[in-house]
């Protein structure tokens, strides 16, 4: 999604104007899920997906509309009858697309400039856009996390309304407001890995991480270990005094995901107490059964609870007998990509 809000800021800012697609809602066996997003340009390229096939052909096809007459427009697709008949997408779902005409100007680029902010600050932000958009009121605004509007002028009854849709953290929303519909549609990094310790398994699992859209960052006590050498895609590098106090001052939520990798037994009972103090929605330590069950014999002995260990994922990762730092980096990396999907899927029945 970083890319992605990279490229509309790019493409803005070199007076290019665009059609944003995003899946508004979608139902059934779909190709991708709502909330999924692709940019056209008017030479037809494109950048991002909406699933391939068919509906993303039609997309770009019907992208030309919209530049052609300034407007946006909205797309259902029925993935199990004539709309897909002549296609291989029999996927039995059912999608709704946004095509948004976005064009160059001032008010657009500081818009998603502030998106790419946040993004990159690792906070949640949401495009609100109006559908049908009327005069007076038609114009786009973005909302950050703390539910605070980009124009002065929004009411702050709408406000309240968006910021109730977003509570389940749903990558889109569409709401009603007097009259008016809306979609919301969240841009925010899927989740940031920390990795506490920046060895050889921290490396490789920094860059698998990354480039599965994870913000990345690296807390160590060595600098001759956490630098910009070693970690050329982590967002984030810290060099700690020490792993006491390693999250002060740090907003932990259900976004982070904190991986345990320190090189050592101490180092490892001093991050996890700390951890499981923290408001993460995932925690993860490397190491042997009997490493952990030590660890966690001493912090029961400081009061931590059972109740409290079961969250941690140790030994961290999937099982697929991995090795090498790079093959433990699969398995890690594929353990949180399961825990993003399935977590937010709670989170939005909840």
């Amino acid at each position: 999604m970083k890319k992605l809000l990279q490229q509309i800021c790019t493409s803005l800012g070199d007076g290019e104007d665009l059609v944003l697609v995003t899946i508004a809602s979608q139902s059934g066996s779909t190709p991708r899920l709502a909330g999924a997003k692709m940019i056209v340009l008017r030479d037809g390229r494109i950048s991002g997906t909406v699933g391939g096939g068919l509906v993303e052909a039609t997309a770009i096809r019907e992208a030309a509309a919209c530049f052609a007459g300034g407007r946006s427009l909205r797309r259902t697709f029925d993935l199990d009858n004539s709309d897909v008949a002549t296609s291989d997408m029999i996927c039995g779902g059912r999608v709704e697309l946004f095509l948004e005409y976005i064009e160059a100007g001032v008010a657009n680029r500081e818009i998603f400039g502030a998106l790419l902010a946040a993004m990159r600050a690792g906070r949640r932000a949401t495009l609100v856009c109006p559908l049908g958009g009327r005069a007076g009121g038609g114009q786009r605004f973005a909302v950050d996390h703390r539910g605070a509007s980009s124009r002065a002028d929004i009411p702050e009854s709408l406000l309240a309304a968006i910021k109730q849709a977003l509570a389940p953290a749903p990558a889109t929303a569409l709401i009603e407001h007097q009259g008016q519909r809306y979609l919301l549609s969240s841009f925010t990094v899927s989740g940031t890995v920390y990795l506490l310790g920046a060895g050889h398994v921290a490396a490789c699992t920094a860059e698998v991480a990354a480039r599965v859209g994870f913000r990345v960052a690296v807390m160590d006590d060595r600098g001759e270990f956490a630098n910009r050498e070693r970690f050329p895609l982590a967002d984030e590098i810290r060099v700690l005094p020490s792993f006491i106090g390693c999250f002060d001052g740090l907003e932990l939520d259900r976004d982070a995901y904190l991986v345990i990798v320190t090189r050592g037994h101490l180092h490892d009972l001093e991050v996890l107490g700390q951890a499981l103090r923290t408001g993460a929605g995932y925690i993860g330590m490397i190491g042997s059964r009997r490493k952990r069950n030590a660890i966690y014999a001493k912090l029961m002995d400081q009061g931590v609870s059972e109740a409290q260990l079961e969250q941690v994922r140790c030994p961290i990762g999937t099982a697929i007998e991995a090795d090498t730092p790079e093959e433990i980096a699969v398995s890690i990396v594929g353990e949180l990509i399961y825990q993003r999907a399935t977590g937010r899927r709670a989170w939005h029945l909840a």
